[in-house]
């Protein structure tokens, strides 16, 4: 049995297609480079660690002797601590599972709580956690 198809329907369906897949937005749990300039590699020094220092290794977050939450998002020590063994921030075979990413996206309780950080943000942490969390 063969299925007829009406050609000036395929164009259409390929400009749809198309915009699904190059125009996503950011969705719980899924990765998604909308416009975000996103790069093909995350590295953590360079793309993670500035985002921590504004957002997060700030006075009275996760900083110092004493931080919130008991992650201390500083520099230094910041891979070190979100890789400890149990702590759940990093789940690199279930990244929208991570902890970090987690409260990142949460409404009720958003880390940092000054506000809610955008999607492209937290799509290149999530991306990050998806490519295995490398200390790069």
């Amino acid at each position: 049995m063969r299925i007829k198809t009406n050609r000036s329907v395929l164009p259409a369906i390929a400009i749809v297609m198309a915009g699904v897949l190059f125009n996503c937005t950011h969705d719980k749990g899924k990765i998604t480079p909308a416009a975000c300039n996103t790069p093909a590699v995350v590295s953590f020094s360079q793309d993670l660690l500035p985002l921590f220092k504004q957002n997060c290794s700030i006075s009275g977050c996760h900083t110092g002797g004493s931080p919130a939450g008991n992650l201390n998002l500083d520099a230094s020590v910041a891979y070190t601590n979100l890789m400890r063994r149990g702590s759940g921030y990093i789940d690199t075979v279930n990244p929208g599972y991570s902890l970090l990413y987690a409260q990142m996206i949460s409404t009720s309780n958003p880390m940092p709580p000054t506000g809610l950080l955008s999607s492209c943000q937290t799509s290149l942490v999530l991306t990050w956690i998806a490519q295995k969390a490398k200390n790069n």
